[in-house]
This record gives structure tokens, sequence and C-alpha cells, in this order.
């Protein structure tokens, strides 16, 4: 299945702790201390109705188109794809967003979501050094981070700094 094939830019799969063990991590945990889920891969000559239906298989509400330039398909371009009345034979390429959000490995989760909020998005690429996607998080996993720390009061006040940094300039 092409969904599954690995990202042409290298391995793209983490050993760390699972996302799904949320107690273990906080604000200031880096993303690249979470073992984000493998990349969903889709080709730009897919057509929408593959890539929805792999996305709903893999529960999944982003992937990362093949072909450079880095370019993600959101459940939200096949919601506009659809209210456009395209083809379910169209290619995803023809939806896919172009100049996706993206972050760094060491990037925390405050400071993610804290972005993520700022711009109104739900998902972010995350890069390596090299600049390579490793992974996509989401608002939800960000969020489920947030809402499981163990030191609410501390880590709420850390994340509202991170919140209110853009809004003073």
């Amino acid at each position: 299945m092409r969904a599954e094939r690995p990202y042409p830019w290298g391995d793209t799969t983490s050993t760390m702790a699972k996302m799904s063990e949320h107690h273990a991590h906080g604000l200031a945990t880096t993303l690249g201390f979470l073992d984000l889920r493998p990349l969903t891969i889709v080709s730009e000559s897919d057509s929408l109705e593959h890539v929805a239906k792999t996305m709903l298989n893999q529960a999944i509400s982003c992937a990362v188109l093949e072909e450079p330039p880095l370019r993600v398909v959101t459940e939200r371009d096949l919601a506009v794809a659809w209210a456009q009345n395209r083809s379910a034979h169209d290619s995803v390429a023809l939806v896919s967003s172009t100049n996706p959000y993206w972050t760094s490995l060491d990037t925390t989760v405050a400071e993610a979501a804290a972005l993520m909020m700022r711009l109104g998005i739900r998902h972010l690429v995350v890069l390596d050094g090299d600049g390579r996607p490793t992974g996509v998080v989401s608002m939800i996993e960000l969020f489920s981070i947030l809402v499981h720390s163990q030191e609410p009061l501390a880590l709420y006040a850390s994340f509202s700094s991170f919140m209110t940094r853009g809004a003073r300039g």
C-alpha cells in the first residue's frame, strides 16, 4: 500500500517513549523525546478517495506527500475538496497544503501548542536536524499531554507565557 512507503528522505520511526504514555510528558518535553506516529506517506498522484480511505483506515488526520516540496493533506483539505465538488478520482496534489507549517525536534510541547493556537492550525510537521520530516504532531496529541501533565499550575503558567509572547509584539 502506498501509504506505508518510507519517506524518501530516510527512516521516520522513533524508538522513544510512546505518545500514549502522556503521564511521563509535560510542557517542557521536546517533540524529539515523543514517539511521534510514523509518517503516513501518499503520492501526489493518489486519488482523493484513496487518500481519504487511507487516513480513515489509519485513524489519522494528516498525511505527507511523497514528492518534494514538502506538502501535506489534512482532513480539512479533503472536506474542502468535497465541498468544491471535486471528483473522488482527482489527484490529491490538487488539494494538498503547500508550504505547511513545521517545527523542529527541539521544540517543546508548550511551544508547539502555542504556535498551533497562534496560527489557527491543527497539525505541525516535525523536521529533523537535516530538514527531513520525521512526523506530524496534532493539536489533540499535544493537548492530551497538557491535560495529563502532573504539575498543572506551574505548567499552565509556562504555557500562558508562550501564548502571550506573540500577542505583545
